[in-house]
């Protein structure tokens, strides 16, 4: 009797939880899921793929939530002014602004005011077809936490105006000519002010121009010349200031484009530093140079001038090859091609046109 009763106890305990468990179940089936029951956090990771308007385009009429999301100071906004009318949205903060974008082809200064100062935490800054009157104008602004301006216009040739002068407290400078030679013209500057460490040169500079502009820039640890990029011909050259030169002691990159095919293999080895780790060399060079840009010897000079911090160099260069030549072509391809040196690139030619694709690097056991 006592056994058939604990036997009818478990049974009904059992019924009992597997009811609970398919109630649960059943329950859980029912219950919606909401947009709402994401969390912020999740949101914020989302907003960051959309610039501020699309971010209102978008998301500004789900619900009151999200709004109330896109107006929270935590959310750093990324603003593109590209628009004569254009009207910073009644949502967001001027402290949300971290990025910002302004097209000067469609700013009227008689009937539109920027308050860039406004935005205190501001760190990057994109400036395009800004003349140099505006540019000096915000250049005035005390944005205390601007890391990172990029200006395309006419008047970022003017590169020590701009480093010494207007945005000397930056760490990233971003300048792209517009076509326009850049200018390194000497003047009297305070060196200690200066904090850019990363410099980005889109146009062309000649090699003495160049060796100029170190002074102005002592903390440098990375250097791009690119889309243009250094050209140097012999009867514009001050040796004199390449023959004192003094680079940056923290330049460890470097990407050197090379134009005008006129940059000889010997003018390239006094342009690195020994203090550099990483090299990407682009561009086209005279068919005279070729021979001395596929001589190992010529690299291995170069690396050695270098400190045993050098990591590689990163080759991506082209020439013409004399058509009437086609045996020599040959010969060069082929010896290339065995030169164990070369093992890491990639040699082509193409209706006498020669490709070099790869990387360069020390040879750890010498």
């Amino acid at each position: 009797m006592e056994l058939r009763k604990r036997s009818l106890t478990k049974d009904f305990t059992n019924n009992n939880y597997k009811y609970k468990l398919k109630k649960q179940k059943n329950d859980n089936s029912k219950r919606q899921s909401h947009i709402e029951d994401l969390s912020g956090e999740i949101w914020f990771e989302l907003f960051a793929y959309f610039d501020g308007q699309s971010l209102i385009n978008v998301f500004s009429q789900l619900n009151s939530y999200i709004t109330s999301l896109l107006s929270d100071y935590r959310l750093p906004i990324h603003l593109n002014i590209l628009c004569s009318n254009f009207q910073i949205p009644s949502l967001f903060n001027t402290n949300q602004i971290v990025s910002l974008t302004i097209d000067y082809s469609y700013i009227n200064d008689d009937n539109q005011k920027l308050h860039i100062n406004s935005f205190i935490r501001l760190r990057s800054l994109c400036l395009i077809y800004i003349n140099d009157e505006q540019l000096e104008k915000v250049s005035q602004f005390p944005l205390n936490n601007l890391c990172q301006i990029s200006i395309r216009a006419k008047c970022a040739r003017f590169i020590t105006k701009i480093i010494s002068i207007y945005f000397p407290n930056v760490n990233r400078l971003i300048l792209n000519s517009m076509e326009k030679e850049f200018l390194v013209k000497p003047f009297q500057h305070d060196k200690t002010k200066n904090r850019i460490e990363k410099l980005t040169l889109n146009g062309r500079i000649k090699l003495a121009k160049l060796f100029r502009l170190w002074s102005f820039v002592p903390n440098l640890r990375s250097l791009s010349l690119i889309n243009g990029g250094v050209h140097q011909c012999d009867y514009w050259m001050d040796e004199n200031i390449i023959s004192h030169k003094n680079f940056p002691p923290n330049l460890s990159f470097m990407h050197i484009n090379i134009c005008d095919d006129d940059m000889s293999f010997s003018n390239l080895e006094r342009l690195i530093p020994k203090s550099i780790r990483y090299l990407i060399l682009s561009g086209s060079m005279a068919d005279d140079d070729l021979n001395d840009y596929l001589s190992s010897t010529n690299w291995i000079r170069l690396i050695s001038n270098c400190s045993n911090k050098l990591n590689y160099i990163k080759l991506n260069i082209s020439s013409y090859y004399d058509p009437s030549d086609s045996t020599g072509l040959r010969k060069l391809l082929l010896d290339f091609r065995n030169n164990s040196f070369f093992h890491n690139t990639i040699i082509k030619s193409q209706n006498f046109f020669i490709t070099i694709n790869g990387y360069i690097k020390p040879d750890l056991n010498q």
